[in-house]
């Protein structure tokens, strides 16, 4: 079936038809202009083109303008232009500013150039004109022996946009989802879109035979009453509308589904145009409204007027603003002229909804041959889109500024190591180093390391922390605590967040702090060195005095002179605890001393310091009782030896200052738990007791209370020094309690884990001194000191050891290589070698029977460290002078008797 418009206009063969007729008849009348030129001055062709009613255009056979009258020079918009020259013009010399005239001048040229070597006549040429209209060319090849060709042109820009709209209007309409059919007079079907085609297809042959006969008088009916008519069709109930065109004859019938059905398709255009939040344009290529949804214009009154207008009249009649116009104009232009979709943005104002902003744009639709179909607009609101894009800025810039504000270095890597996001004090710091592109080569490794650690976090997904430093800009050292750790965005992509926290302060603080160290602990070595050295000279002639002193009590003795003897021994002994104080005090303050954590009973450590003080407090009448009942029993992890240490010291301290009255030992449970105890203990006095002025600096060393002459009491004031370290050190703090001639408290607290209950242990008896295993032992001596050295060789003769003497260490290390001895005692500071360096010599002779015996160590250096130092360099043992007789003997018996076999 044949296609035919709806609004009754006549067919394409029909005005193709209505053309060529006046084409024949234009021909008729260039004929007979032609013969009536015949007898005038200019030929017979340039005379009719000249009086040619109608735009004409004549060229000779060879492409020369014959002629060219004002009627086309006005078609073309030229007419300002001058007359041409009289007489034929060079092919070409005139085509320049006509072909300037259209829209496409190049194609207008081929046009003409193909057309005239074809040498036939060419009808209804249509070309769009630079200013906006269109035009319709007739190439005709005349009938005269010069064979003269005439372009004869027409303005046809009215027709052409009607039939734009009657295109988009048939394409519309041919989209339609309801059927639409025309009908002639005798109902039959000249023209069905696709919906009706498939319809009357799907119909039986005799249903289809009687389909348009029954649409018709159902047509005329809903034509003539006005109201839409029932109709079953094909097993389908509709609705018909109809419309007489302008032929009475034809008549166009819409059918519409029933209620069921039709409220579907109300449903597909309600969602597809009339509820899209968009609003949708249809414009032809001058600008010309071709369709709008409501989104567009909701008023139906003003969106029927749109139709037809152009750009320029929708803005004024709408009260939009020039500007906007003529830039909605330039972009129409720019996507004809680019063939590819514009995007803009602009905004616009409404009575009742204010400021809005909309993103609009231009699309071209081509047909398949290439040609222009339509412009389609599309409008979106993006009114609250752009408001959260300002709130979205808005809160980045205050996330910038607090992120600026931070003092660290804070960035965002992508995997090809660029920095996508950085605050104030990374962009400063790494600003004149070109992170992306390092000037220097000390850059260039920073930033390749960085490199390889961001490669480390994106493959591992693990968080990377180190300390760097980096040199700034200035030559100064920065140090940075980096961590670096996985980031994943919104959208997947995995980066690197990197923070450099400036540690500078802190390490330079370190480093002092560890130069003080270092200098502290030069300074306690130093300090050791000296009291080691010191005590080395005072321990030495000590060592002296006291032996001679023991010599001297195996002797016959008169009472006065064992009263004598008493009182030196006395004096040597107070000498060698104050050397021990100051020694004790020394460790204590240099470093920590390390404390034992061995079960212990409480009471029983009590009772033994009671006990090692109970002679003293007889001797001045004074009673030293227990309050610790509460204690039975109880077994605690500690160190029991410095806690002796600190109760012995106490005591003592309490019985030197208090002449009557009594002194109380106690402790007493504070705090009791499943774990561990908290118990407080305390030495009471009835002494002079100390001023509260004083009482601040009575644990410091050397210090006593001014009111008592220190000549008076004795002692150094060191005890309550040490025993405040020593308390400290177990974890709290010793406190005093005191009121001047009333007496004085000291008491401290002590938290420690509990044990399981132990018996107090019997108190071992002495074994009886047997020193017979030690006759006929042969020793080697090697002491510098003659006093010592007679002394020692004395005591070991007296017991019936034979003993060698050497006075320096070369000619020790020669004995000792010389005979196997059975013991070697060597004295640590000699001339030549040290006993330490003769020991180490000696040990490396491997292939000496005898060089495992047994090497003791006779020296004044008290410190615990000498005397590992001592058995680190190979010796078995070690006596400190001054030494006690026992202490050297049952040493030697220990070394030298023989070890029981292993069984």
């Amino acid at each position: 079936m044949s296609s035919f418009p709806v609004d009754g206009t006549a067919s394409l063969a029909d005005q193709l038809a209505q053309c060529q007729l006046a084409l024949t008849a234009a021909q008729a009348q260039i004929a007979a202009l032609q013969q009536e030129a015949d007898g005038s001055d200019q030929p017979g062709a340039t005379a009719f083109v000249q009086q040619l009613p109608t735009a004409g255009w004549l060229l000779s056979a060879d492409g020369r303008t014959q002629a060219l009258n004002q009627a086309f020079r006005t078609l073309l918009g030229c007419a300002a232009e001058p007359p041409l020259p009289r007489g034929p013009q060079p092919a070409g010399a005139d085509t320049s500013f006509i072909a300037e005239a259209f829209e496409d001048p190049a194609a207008f040229r081929a046009w003409l150039r193909t057309t005239h070597r074809a040498g036939t006549t060419s009808l209804h040429q249509a070309f769009a004109l630079a200013d906006g209209r269109v035009v319709e060319l007739d190439y005709l090849v005349l009938e005269s022996t010069s064979g003269e060709h005439l372009i004869v042109g027409r303005d046809i820009t009215e027709r052409h946009q009607h039939l734009a709209q009657l295109r988009t209007r048939a394409h519309l309409l041919e989209q339609h989802p309801q059927p639409v059919v025309q009908l002639s007079s005798r109902g039959e079907v000249r023209y069905a879109n696709r919906a009706a085609a498939a319809l009357l297809a799907a119909a039986p042959d005799a249903l289809q035979r009687e389909a348009g006969p029954r649409l018709l008088r159902v047509g005329r009916r809903a034509w003539h009453s006005g109201q839409p008519q029932e109709l079953i069709l094909a097993g389908h109930s509709y609705r018909v509308a109809a419309v007489a065109g302008p032929e009475e004859e034809a008549l166009a019938v819409y059918l519409t589904a029933a209620p069921r059905q039709q409220s579907q398709e109300e449903n597909f255009y309600e969602s597809i145009l009339a509820h899209v939040p968009a609003g949708v344009i249809a414009f032809d290529a001058q600008h010309r409204y071709l369709y709008a949804n409501p989104v567009v214009e909701p008023d139906p009154a003003l969106r029927a007027w749109l139709i037809g207008k152009n750009n320029f009249e929708s803005c004024a009649r709408r009260g939009r603003p020039r500007a906007m116009a003529e830039r909605r104009q330039a972009l129409f232009e720019q996507a004809l002229r680019e063939r590819q979709e514009v995007t803009w943005e602009e905004t616009l104002w409404y009575p009742q909804l204010g400021k809005r902003h909309h993103l609009r744009r231009f699309r071209p639709l081509f047909a398949a041959d290439g040609s222009l179909r339509m412009v389609l607009s599309l409008g979106i609101d993006i009114t609250e889109r752009q408001q959260a894009e300002a709130a979205l800025r808005e809160h980045q810039y205050l996330v910038q500024q607090i992120v600026d504000t931070i003092p660290n270095l804070l960035c965002v890597i992508n995997p090809a190591n660029e920095v996508v996001f950085a605050n104030a004090a990374f962009r400063q710091f790494f600003q004149s180093r070109g992170f992306n592109r390092p000037k220097h080569p000390d850059h260039q490794r920073d930033f390749d390391q960085f490199c390889a650690w961001n490669r480390q976090v994106l493959e591992t997904g693990q968080v990377f922390r180190r300390e760097i430093s980096l040199t700034a800009e200035d030559g100064e050292v920065r140090y940075f605590q980096t961590d670096k750790r996985p980031l994943q965005r919104a959208d997947g992509r995995l980066e690197v967040l990197t923070l450099h926290t400036d540690i500078t302060a802190r390490v330079a603080a370190e480093q002092e702090a560890q130069q003080a160290k270092q200098q502290a602990e030069e300074n306690a070595q130093a300090k050791e060195m000296f009291l080691s050295r010191m005590s080395h000279e005072i321990r030495t002639p000590l060592n002296g005095v006291l032996g001679m002193a023991l010599l001297l009590e195996k002797t016959s003795l008169t009472a006065q002179q064992q009263g004598y003897l008493t009182t030196m021994q006395q004096a040597g002994h107070q000498l060698l605890l104050l050397i021990n104080d100051v020694l004790d005090l020394t460790k204590i303050t240099s470093r920590p001393l390390p404390l034992a954590q061995a079960p212990f009973d409480v009471l029983s450590t009590l009772r033994g310091a009671q006990q090692t003080v109970g002679a003293l407090a007889t001797l001045k009448g004074l009673p030293v009782t227990i309050e610790a009942d509460a204690l039975s029993g109880l077994s605690l992890v500690g160190d029991a030896a410095r806690l002796h240490q600190v109760l012995l010291n106490l005591l003592g301290n309490a019985i030197k200052f208090t002449e009557q009255g009594g002194i109380q030992l106690g402790a007493t449970v504070v705090r009791g738990a499943p774990e561990d105890v908290t118990i407080r203990f305390w030495v009471q006095d009835t002494g002079i007791g100390i001023a509260a002025e004083e009482q601040e600096a009575i644990f410091e060393a050397f210090s006593q209370v001014n009111a008592v002459p220190f000549s008076a009491l004795g002692g150094t004031g060191l005890g309550l020094a040490i025993s405040d370290q020593l308390v400290r050190q177990m974890g709290s703090v010793l406190r005093l309690s005191s009121t001047p001639g009333e007496g004085s408290t000291f008491f401290f607290g002590l938290t420690l884990p509990r044990s399981e209950p132990t018996a107090a242990p019997l108190p071992a008896e002495p074994p009886r001194a047997s020193y017979e295993e030690l006759r006929g032992l042969h020793i080697l001596l090697a002491e510098d000191n003659l006093v010592n050295q007679w002394i020692t060789r004395v005591i070991l003769e007296q017991r019936g050891v034979v003993v060698d003497v050497v006075a320096h260490g070369v000619a020790a290390l020669e004995a000792l290589e010389a005979q196997p001895y059975d013991a070697a005692v060597l004295d640590i500071q000699m001339p030549g070698l040290s006993g330490l360096e003769v020991t180490r010599a000696f040990r490396q002779r491997r292939s000496l029977p005898h060089v495992n015996l047994p090497i003791i160590a006779l020296t004044a250096n008290a410190f615990e460290a000498d005397q590992a130092t001592y058995l680190a360099a190979g010796m078995n043992g070690c006596v400190t002078k001054p030494f006690a007789e026992e202490e050297l003997c049952q040493l030697l018996l220990r070394l030298t008797r023989p070890q029981p076999a292993a069984e």
